[in-house]
């Protein structure tokens, strides 16, 4: 496939701000891009002032991205299928999406979260409901604003087939937009799902005045932690170190445009979910704290860090409980 071929037909499903951006990106490359957005204001948005008004607000999309948001029609004619969609709602969407998908097509995950209950990476969410594997996972530090604007940016691009990798990869890659090739398909996800939480505790201990060698120790100990992760997942623990995992955490933990980082930092000055949820929509890092206590509880894990969070975020307990738990191990 060459992707200056402006016949290619490519499906993202989910406007949300990466959605967005990273159907900017596939334009950019030539393709036509379908666009599908749960929400139809937003679609309309999008039709009449190609603008994303609600999620990437500023950037005026490609005349090559057409929206929709009838699921049948934004699948039809795809040979890729690249998923946005929240981890919270992404089983519901493909069963919905299931009766229009062909097994020919090649799903590309680019969600970042843990199912709650299953414990299920999206790439396992979509081999659960379809039936058939996803090809391949992106995930690395990659702000959509600044990709949808072509700031330098470097992601991973995981598959165990690398003949689909490096066909993805050369689709992808432009004069801004460099990917990197990796075979650990769960250490990319589990990477990209585990910074959220950690974020949330950056964000935390800004927004309660801890000192900058408390936040040093806390990041240190939350790469441990993912790579901990990482291998309880069946991922190579050597992927922490790469775009998905020291790479995505440094970009998240340590920018105030993080979504999960803004909401550590109101959590951290005293506010409550309840009161975060009426200013934003509460970003993946909380369902996936929720994923993970219940994944330590099951299987007895021995990760202070993550419990730390938890039971600030749910159990009203004080910021400073993040490193106690890590200084009581």
């Amino acid at each position: 496939m060459n992707k200056k071929d402006k016949n290619t037909q490519v499906t993202v499903l989910g406007a949300g701000a990466w959605g967005t951006s990273f159907a900017t990106l596939l334009a950019h490359n030539g393709f036509n891009v379908k666009l599908w957005c749960f929400e139809q204001n937003v679609a309309h948005d999008i039709q009449k002032h190609r603008i994303n008004h609600t999620y990437l607000p500023n950037i005026k999309l490609s005349s090559n991205i057409h929206v929709t948001s009838d699921l049948e029609d934004a699948l039809r004619d795809s040979s890729w299928v690249f998923e946005a969609v929240p981890v919270t709602f992404l089983r519901k969407t493909l069963m919905q999406a299931k009766f229009f998908t062909r097994p020919e097509q090649q799903w590309v995950v680019l969600s970042k979260g843990i199912e709650q209950d299953s414990f299920l990476l999206p790439s396992q969410i979509i081999q659960d409901v379809f039936g058939f594997n996803t090809c391949a996972v992106i995930a690395g530090p990659n702000f959509a604003k600044e990709l949808a604007v072509g700031a330098y940016t470097a992601t991973t691009v995981a598959s165990n087939n690398n003949q689909i990798a490096q066909e993805l990869s050369d689709m992808l890659a432009n004069e801004f937009f460099k990917p990197y090739i990796s075979d650990d398909m769960i250490g990319a996800q589990v990477g990209g799902a585990i910074k959220n939480v950690f974020a949330l505790a950056i964000g935390m201990s800004k927004g309660s005045g801890l000192h900058e060698n408390t936040i040093a120790f806390i990041l240190t100990q939350a790469l441990q932690e993912i790579a901990q992760l990482i291998e309880f997942f069946g991922g190579k623990k050597e992927t922490v170190y790469g775009l998905s995992g020291l790479g995505d955490m440094l970009l998240t933990c340590t920018s105030p445009i993080s979504k999960n980082f803004q909401a550590g930092m109101l959590l951290g000055k005293g506010s409550k979910l309840a009161d975060i949820e009426k200013i934003m929509t509460l970003p993946e890092g909380i369902n996936t704290t929720q994923s993970l206590f219940q994944i330590i509880q099951k299987n007895n894990l021995n990760l202070p860090l993550c419990r730390g969070i938890y039971e600030v975020i749910f159990e009203h307990a004080s910021v400073e409980t993040i490193y106690k738990n890590i200084f009581r191990v």
